[in-house]
């Protein structure tokens, strides 16, 4: 449905000359992107509202996305394959928040083994996207920096008693591990066929 308004906005855009039909494809794909985007963005913050979890759905975004974007991992064959996992794993998380309790213990082991794992692994390229050496470096050192940025918000929640902060963060990193544990495993049983 998003593809067929991306391309019917395209067509529009032809027909009054503000593009031409060679670039046709180029602003399909940024619509299409565009509009999965703000659909993502609707849905996480419809879930934080049906959770009585705003804040905690937009702090936990706020320490996965960075990760996300640097770390890598698995990726969804199709945008909506992505769009569900992505909606299923928020309402999974904000049901974890609210309905299971954690202790600061709990939150700091969490942590440590999940920014161990993602120190060691990131980045993990994925089929449709191989990294050279140089994108490995890059996103290597900025998954390094989101990890200690949000290592020290965690650890000075903890000191101001914010436990459903540290909480949250942990659970964020804790996520994305598991997407680079997914994505590594992947990697390995696709260059190993027989």
């Amino acid at each position: 449905m998003l593809e067929r308004l991306s391309e019917k906005f395209a067509r529009k855009l032809i027909n009054t000359g503000i593009i031409s039909e060679i670039d046709a494809d180029l602003y399909v794909y940024g619509f299409f992107q565009l509009a999965m985007m703000i659909l993502n963005i609707v849905t996480t913050l419809f879930l934080g509202i049906l959770f009585q979890l705003l804040i905690p759905c937009i702090l936990l975004n706020l320490s996965y996305i960075p990760l996300r974007m640097n770390a890598g991992g698995h990726h969804a064959e199709s945008p909506m394959k992505c769009y569900v996992n992505s909606t299923v794993i928020i309402a999974v998380l904000l049901s974890v928040i609210k309905w299971i309790p954690f202790n600061i213990h709990i939150s700091c082991i969490l942590l440590v083994i999940a920014g161990i794992v993602t120190w060691k692994l990131a980045p993990v390229e994925t089929e449709n996207n191989p990294l050279d050496e140089m994108e490995k470096t890059v996103y290597r050192r900025r998954t390094r920096i989101a990890l200690i940025i949000e290592t020290v918000v965690f650890f000075i929640a903890i000191f101001f008693m914010k436990s459903w902060v540290s909480e949250t963060i942990a659970l964020g990193v804790f996520t994305e591990c598991l997407m680079l544990l997914v994505g590594a495993v992947k990697n390995h049983y696709s260059n190993h066929k027989i």
